[in-house]
């Protein structure tokens, strides 16, 4: 009797989970391929999937299929971007990582090199937004052409024999056919060229802004996890590039002079205010200068700058202390002192930044780029420990010591004001950490470095860069409280 009772209950068991099972709904999954890739090499698969409330889905399992033979099944609560997941194709292991980053694939039949760029389809997928276009692709940079994770310069095309650029616009990012996929390599945590350019947009706009409300005081940028041929090739930040639309500068216009944005590239001439040859326009570079616009009829317009330049080396104190309000933007020269101070960008003062005027009369006014050697380290990745040392130029330095329309003053109450916003202690450690905490959570870090893996843990890296800014801020203080 006891055993037709348990063979009873056995069997009663039997039905009510083969009924459950029969009840589950299960919901089939095939992304789009736009949406993932698969790097066979490190048998790893990234797919950005916006993982929906567990609360409002309607079915228990999901049987999600990459292409035809790579197969997952889960759970639909227990998919997270901070974890991975077993996929199996035909008994062979892969890693799934769900990412909440954009996924970038970029494909070409030709070898990428550094000049000149090659056709190349591009895609982008995140959230909602899937864009597809044909781009030209070729490497950059000048140090980081040596690093083994590459850099890219990308230019949209409607079709590769004409090369007619077309404008793609990204997220929040601005509507444009020029972009940089910065690769980072020589910041290990990935944070600082993307931490420093949000910093600066947090402290500074443009002067003009009530004319031109797209104006912007410099690049804004987005992070992305980017396949090249089916290769991952790690995280990049998506970059918008310096020119006359970033800036919204006045058009040239009946051959007239209005807008105007030269680069900075020597320490030791006009970008520093070290020297101001004579000039000639027939040629783009002039004293460590390139002419970005207006360049027209393979001309440059070197005239106002040079004077301005000039200006600043050799006027006299009377003179430069009376009129250097008029020609350069003070509250812009005090913020870019101060920010370059803070992150202490060793290469940012002769090189690595723009200098711009929006309109014919106006002012001129500096815009930070290539943010990369800053917080404790340069350009290489190589750490410079000092904290305590103040960075300037020819022009800062007459700034400083001849105080025209109380600079000195103003500059101190500045650093003052944004030590208790932007320049707060918990605010920048707290969005350091904040990023970092991020990219450790998700496993972007772990999937990292499976292709660029570092010598050293990046607690490490992190402990360090906290601990220099620490010091650089108490630094800072001093100096701008014992200001005269």
């Amino acid at each position: 009797m006891k055993f037709e009772k348990y063979v009873l209950l056995v069997y009663t068991l039997t039905l009510l989970c083969h009924s459950q099972l029969q009840s589950q709904d299960i919901e089939k999954i095939t992304p789009k391929t736009e949406r993932y890739d698969i790097d066979q090499k490190h048998k790893i698969i990234v797919w950005n999937y916006e993982i929906p409330d567990a609360s409002n889905s309607t079915s228990n399992v999901l049987n999600i299929i990459f292409g035809k033979d790579y197969i997952f099944s889960s759970l639909s609560d227990s998919l997270s971007y901070t974890r991975s997941y077993d996929v199996n194709n035909n008994g062979e292991i892969f890693k799934l990582y769900i990412t909440q980053l954009p996924i970038i694939k970029i494909t070409s039949k030709e070898a990428i090199k550094d000049d000149p760029k090659v056709p190349s389809q591009f895609t982008f997928a995140h959230q909602d937004s899937v864009k597809s276009a044909l781009a030209g692709v070729e490497l950059r940079g000048n140090i980081s052409l040596k690093f083994p994770k590459k850099s890219y310069d990308l230019e949209f095309w409607q079709n590769s024999e004409e090369e007619t650029s077309v404008d793609i616009k990204f997220g929040d990012l601005r509507e444009d056919d020029d972009w940089i996929l910065d690769g980072l390599y020589n910041e290990p945590l990935r944070l600082r060229s993307y931490f420093c350019n949000k910093l600066w947009l947090s402290i500074h706009k443009p002067s003009y802004l009530n004319q031109e409300e797209d104006a912007k005081s410099g690049i804004d940028l987005m992070y992305a996890e980017v396949f090249l041929d089916s290769k991952y090739i790690g995280i990049h930040a998506l970059t918008e590039q310096v020119d006359r639309k970033l800036l919204q500068l006045k058009k040239y216009k009946k051959g007239k002079v209005r807008g105007e944005l030269f680069k900075a590239g020597s320490h030791n001439g006009a970008p520093a205010y070290i020297k101001a040859p004579k000039y000639k326009n027939i040629f783009p570079h002039w004293a460590g200068y390139e002419a970005e616009y207006p360049f027209m009829n393979y001309k440059a317009q070197w005239k106002n700058i040079h004077r301005f330049t000039k200006f600043v080396i050799k006027s006299k104190d009377s003179i430069f202390k009376k009129k250097v309000a008029t020609k350069f933007d003070l509250d812009n020269a005090i913020d870019y002192f101060l920010f370059i101070n803070l992150v202490r960008a060793t290469d940012n003062l002769g090189k690595n930044f723009y200098v711009a005027r929006y309109d014919k009369k106006t002012h001129y006014f500096n815009v930070p780029w290539d943010l990369d050697g800053v917080l404790g380290t340069i350009q290489d990745g190589k750490r410079i420990p000092t904290t305590n040392d103040i960075l300037s130029n020819g022009l800062f330095d007459r700034l400083l010591k001849v105080n025209p329309d109380n600079y000195r003053q103003r500059l101190k109450a500045r650093w003052f004001f944004l030590r208790k916003q932007e320049f707060s202690n918990a605010s920048l450690l707290g969005n350091i950490r904040s990023a970092y905490e991020f990219f450790e959570k998700n496993k972007v870090y772990e999937r990292e470095a499976l292709v660029w893996p570092s010598d050293v843990a990046l607690p490490k890296h992190l402990d360090y860069m906290e601990s220099w800014l620490t010091n650089r801020l108490q630094y800072l203080d001093t100096y701008f409280n014992e200001l005269p």
